[in-house]
């Protein structure tokens, strides 16, 4: 009774008195969130700026472009809950089938994954090659050729191999671990729902504690993907509401704004020059379960305004985003460095949002003129998302604990992106 009690407070301090969103509701979320987080991973995969070497994943520089190197290192931080989220989410679509049919259900979604996100990670990864390699025929000394995931003059077949399927590393779009990681995820995922079915706890510490100590589990590049992708599975078969009462969502929100300055300006107390204690290690990566409810909870609120129903209408460009934006904005910068003034702190930071403005609006751009003009090209490009409007078709479900079922919202989550691999892959990030 006791416990009972407490959950009951607990949801109640969670959720307050809102009522629970309706399918319509949930999919205009997913869809909002989905480019707001990706716009978000552009910023991320910005890096550090060209010329100074404070590293943004170490935090904020103790000396010298103090401001600069905040803003770059508190914005960075901040969208460390991209992977976790849209992992989770894509959890919670994918096990949205009936339990009675599970076994060609998973057969089925498996199948479809291929489709929606390696096959297109696969074409981009081929374009991204084939235009490296004009690039290093014509000048093998071009800056962008340095800051790609592959040496053309030095490498092996096995790295072409990897650079196009990612198979044991990252593939020449490095964002695209994370397609590759998510769909691994779905080939392990009849595996996962007997463990979220029989014993959905003990594979939740597992996973949690083989995500915070940063095992790769010997088939991942890294384990958020999998661990978040469970708890989106767990949440989905327990129908868990996912409503966010708005005061809850605001003290989210305002306490991962603090965990995070917290952590950027970490290096004024610490120095992290020789080594990073691998209690902070730890703690940068648990922060993103704050940010994934403050951001969650948040995007609910903003996704109903009117202004947050135009945004979630591109949330089909998503895919498309995430697939160029880089190294799109890495040749972004270095077109833009020589046009800087000076290196002053304002100016840095002026390079830094520019960089990112212009990237989002090409690749978007693009990705709707090729929707009209070639949507073969599109569709294969995209995992045949659509570019604009409503996201994914909705299903009647059994009634859950929310005043509204659930949807299954198709495809409007199956992946986006992903931090660098420096982010987490390096020892003591």
């Amino acid at each position: 009774m006791a416990f009972l009690q407490y959950r009951q407070a607990l949801e109640h301090t969670l959720r307050g008195n809102s009522l629970g969103l309706s399918p319509q509701a949930i999919s205009q979320t997913i869809s909002f969130a989905r480019i707001v987080l990706i716009i978000g991973l552009v910023f991320l995969h910005y890096e550090q700026y060209p010329d100074v070497s404070a590293n943004p994943f170490s935090g904020m520089e103790a000396s010298g472009h103090r401001l600069a190197t905040f803003v770059n290192s508190f914005t960075l931080f901040f969208f460390f809950s991209v992977v976790p989220l849209l992992s989770m989410v894509s959890g919670w679509l994918f096990y949205s089938f009936d339990a009675g049919n599970a076994s060609a259900s998973l057969r089925h979604r498996i199948g479809r994954r291929f489709t929606s996100i390696y096959l297109p990670m696969v074409s981009w990864n081929v374009l991204y090659l084939a235009v490296l390699a004009l690039l290093f025929v014509w000048n093998p000394a071009y800056p962008l050729l340095g800051q790609m995931n592959i040496r053309l003059g030095h490498a092996s077949a096995m790295d072409f191999v990897n650079a196009i399927f990612g198979i044991t590393a990252h593939p020449v779009g490095f964002q695209f671990w994370f397609v590759r990681d998510l769909f691994v995820t779905a080939l392990v995922s009849p595996l996962l729902w007997l463990s979220l079915k029989h014993t959905p706890y003990l594979g939740m510490a597992f996973l949690g504690v083989a995500w915070i100590i940063g095992s790769d589990l010997l088939i991942f590049f890294r384990t958020d993907v999998v661990f978040f992708f469970y708890l989106g599975g767990f949440l989905r078969i327990r129908r868990v509401p996912l409503h966010i009462g708005r005061t809850t969502s605001w003290w989210l929100l305002v306490a991962y704004l603090v965990v995070v300055t917290l952590r950027t300006v970490a290096p004024l107390f610490i120095d992290l020059g020789a080594h990073r204690p691998e209690l902070l290690t730890a703690a940068t990566r648990s922060m993103r379960l704050l940010g994934v409810l403050a951001c969650w909870g948040c995007f609910q609120q903003w996704a109903q305004t009117r202004t947050g129903a135009t945004i979630a209408r591109f949330g089909g460009l998503a895919f498309f985003l995430h697939s160029a934006h880089y190294p799109l904005i890495a040749e972004v910068k270095i077109l833009l460095w020589p046009l800087l003034p000076s290196h002053a702190d304002g100016w840095l930071i002026a390079h830094y949002v520019a960089s990112v403005a212009i990237t989002v609006a090409i690749g978007m751009s693009v990705g709707l003129l090729l929707a009209r003009r070639l949507p073969s090209v599109f569709a294969l490009m995209n995992g045949g998302r659509p570019g604009t409007g409503p996201q994914g078709a909705q299903k009647k479900l059994a009634p859950t604990k929310q005043a509204h079922a659930a949807p299954a919202a198709g495809r409007a989550i199956d992946t986006v992106t992903a931090q660098p691999p420096s982010a987490e892959d390096a020892p003591n990030s």
